[in-house]
């Protein structure tokens, strides 16, 4: 739970309808700054950026060399994909990172997608300690350093690229097309890349701190690109951005919640979370928004910085 707010001579309610006009917002409590440089410590670090490109490498390598050799298949590609790709990575509580890199097959494979899975992990046993598992929509390598990779995988058919999962098979889905579509919504807009990190940051800390499953990181993406709200404040940007996704939340019911992709397969990327777990999430983002919205209204910059480290931690 957050702390009671005592909030002297503003003029503010703490619990009172959510709308982003009615908040007060003070010159005095302005954190850009600090949310420029908060935007910074939340980002991986060159050193791990390293280590990232040199496990790319080693990983096709060995999958193009295991694969000529297996299946005489020559030609593997890859694609480094999801929220590194779009530069809304942001390094969580644990400094893990979690890497997608596609595996992507000229032709669709004559073998079965389980059977592909088995031979990416053949392919990959030994070269970490911590080993290879198979997962249902990809492969996970893991390393001991401060991340994983995982590998789904795709092939191509002339202009269509299709998504291999063992549960469901082929699905047409191209990374390729999200990653457009995220760029044309973002472009010129990098305080929208911004506070989608923001936000990122606050539900890994939240994560961090109550072991609650809150939604992905996706999902986190499309609503505050559905939502966002533009000011010259990063701090008035987030809270405001936030406080419009929490109207879309509270005007519909939980069953009606939706992240959908925009692309093809077009499918809601909200479904795996459970009503009990939208029920957490709703009222901690809720709190969150009162506490956020109540230091924008501070007289004090560095009372409103200290706050501010309540509801994102000490990273802050």
């Amino acid at each position: 739970m957050w702390p009671i707010l005592a909030i002297a001579g503003v003029g503010y309610t703490l619990y009172k309808l959510f709308s982003s006009d009615e908040v007060k917002v003070s010159d005095k409590s302005n954190s850009h700054e600090q949310f420029l440089a908060f935007n910074q410590t939340i980002s991986i670090s060159s050193e791990k950026k390293k280590n990232l490109k040199s496990a790319h490498n080693t990983i096709r390598t060995k999958l193009i060399n295991y694969f000529d050799d297996k299946y005489h298949i020559p030609y593997i590609d890859f694609f480094i994909q999801g929220s590194y790709k779009m530069g809304t990575m942001v390094e969580n509580m644990g400094s893990f990172s979690d890497i997608d890199l596609g595996v992507y097959f000229k032709e669709k494979p004559s073998i079965a997608i389980s059977t592909i899975q088995y031979h990416i992990k053949e392919a990959l046993t030994g070269h970490t300690s911590k080993g290879v598992e198979i997962k249902k929509m990809c492969v996970r390598l893991n390393y001991v350093r401060d991340f994983h990779i995982d590998l789904p995988i795709y092939y191509k058919d002339w202009n269509n690229i299709y998504f291999g999962c063992k549960h469901n098979g082929w699905q047409k889905s191209d990374p390729k097309d999200f990653i457009k579509w995220f760029k044309s919504q973002t472009k010129n807009k990098p305080q929208l890349v911004r506070v989608i990190r923001y936000l990122k940051a606050w539900s890994d800390y939240r994560k961090y701190q109550t072991n609650k499953k809150f939604p992905s990181g996706l999902v986190l993406t499309l609503w505050v690109i559905e939502h966002y709200y533009e000011d010259q404040r990063d701090d008035v940007a987030f809270t405001f951005t936030s406080d419009k996704i929490f109207q879309y939340l509270d005007k519909n019911y939980q069953s009606d919640w939706e992240a959908k992709m925009p692309v093809a397969p077009y499918d809601d990327t909200l479904c795996r979370l459970s009503n009990n777990q939208k029920e957490y999430f709703y009222n901690d983002f809720k709190e969150m928004i009162e506490y956020a919205s109540a230091v924008l209204e501070y007289e004090n910059q560095h009372s409103a910085i200290l706050e501010w480290k309540i509801i994102f931690g000490n990273r802050f």
